[in-house]
């Protein structure tokens, strides 16, 4: 099958008086076209973006209960039960995020401290993404 026949699969469909089967692959190309539009926007965002060295701002150290979340799993989404944890309120360069080191680190920081952080931040929505934490 050619890539014009696949894309010219659902006005066929149309055209034929399919009208379920047309919606159901026009959707299905909506979802993958957003999806590659995802991807594309989240790799144009920090490409190319310099790591910068700073100072965060431990406002908080916060525990999240434990709870039941749908989690995929290759292929198939299940309902997977998630342990309770532990998480850090911060600011870096005037942006509130949250963060979740890893125990060992975790367990070394406290609230109301000012942490060195290594982090990049996004192009276009100023997403921060943390690379070190604490310890640079």
């Amino acid at each position: 099958m050619s890539l014009h026949n696949l894309i010219s699969l659902p006005f066929t469909l149309l055209d034929r008086g399919q009208l379920g089967g047309a919606g159901v692959l026009f959707f299905f190309f909506a979802v993958l076209i957003a999806c590659i539009a995802k991807a594309l926007f989240e790799i144009a965002n920090f490409a190319g973006v310099k790591a910068q060295t700073g100072s965060a701002a431990v406002i908080a150290k916060r525990t999240v209960p434990a709870h039941w979340e749908w989690q995929s799993r290759g292929r198939f989404l299940t309902r997977t039960y998630v342990k309770e944890y532990e998480i850090l309120d911060l600011i870096i360069n005037g942006r509130t995020m949250t963060y979740r080191p890893i125990p060992w680190i975790m367990e070394r920081t406290t609230s109301n401290t000012t942490e060195p952080v290594q982090f990049k931040a996004a192009r276009f929505n100023n997403k921060v993404k943390i690379i070190k934490f604490k310890y640079l």
